[in-house]
């Protein structure tokens, strides 16, 4: 079997931005196999080195708002191709770009939610929270492609919310 790790980027200090880390804290109660890289950037990579297939969970901006896609990652190492903003933010393209400049070759996929907004110190919008079940379900038949089942109980919705209210001390 392959090694393979979900990782929930993103900053819950930033609306929608948060929605895969908060994800990933509620997934990485059930499933060993999911970590939440929060807002690391570049410095995530070190625990990404030793697998074989990694599967990002964030939002992406070219999405309408609550819109759920799931896309391969080729990873490349230029500007335009990884649509970095800045140094503090590291999309999952030029995470994998890294690891193919290290001469590492995971297959990757992003699944992606469309967000509303990013402003400073607010919860994570209707659109999203909504999208919540659609992303764990796109990610567990993405995993049943590797012979990984992912395991959820409870209200995911209700868990995204509590996280960001935690982060948020709302």
């Amino acid at each position: 079997m392959e090694r393979l790790l979900v990782v929930g980027l993103g900053n819950p200090l930033y609306g929608d931005d948060g929605f895969g880390s908060c994800l990933a804290q509620y997934l990485s109660l059930f499933n060993p196999f999911v970590l939440d890289g929060d807002a690391h950037g570049i410095g995530i990579l070190g625990n990404l080195t030793d697998y074989d297939v990694l599967v990002f969970v964030d939002v992406d901006a070219r999405l309408p708002p609550g819109v759920v896609a799931v896309e391969r990652i080729e990873g490349s190492l230029t500007v335009d191709q990884t649509r970095l903003v800045d140094a503090h933010r590291a999309p999952p393209s030029l995470l994998v770009g890294y690891m193919r400049a290290m001469g590492l070759n995971p297959k990757a996929f992003l699944i992606a939610v469309g967000p509303r907004s990013f402003e400073p110190l607010s919860m994570a919008s209707l659109e999203v929270l909504k999208a919540a079940p659609a992303v764990v379900e796109a990610l567990r038949e993405k995993l049943k492609e590797f012979g990984y089942e992912l395991r959820a109980e409870g209200d995911v919705v209700k868990y995204v919310e509590d996280c960001y209210r935690r982060v948020l001390r709302t």
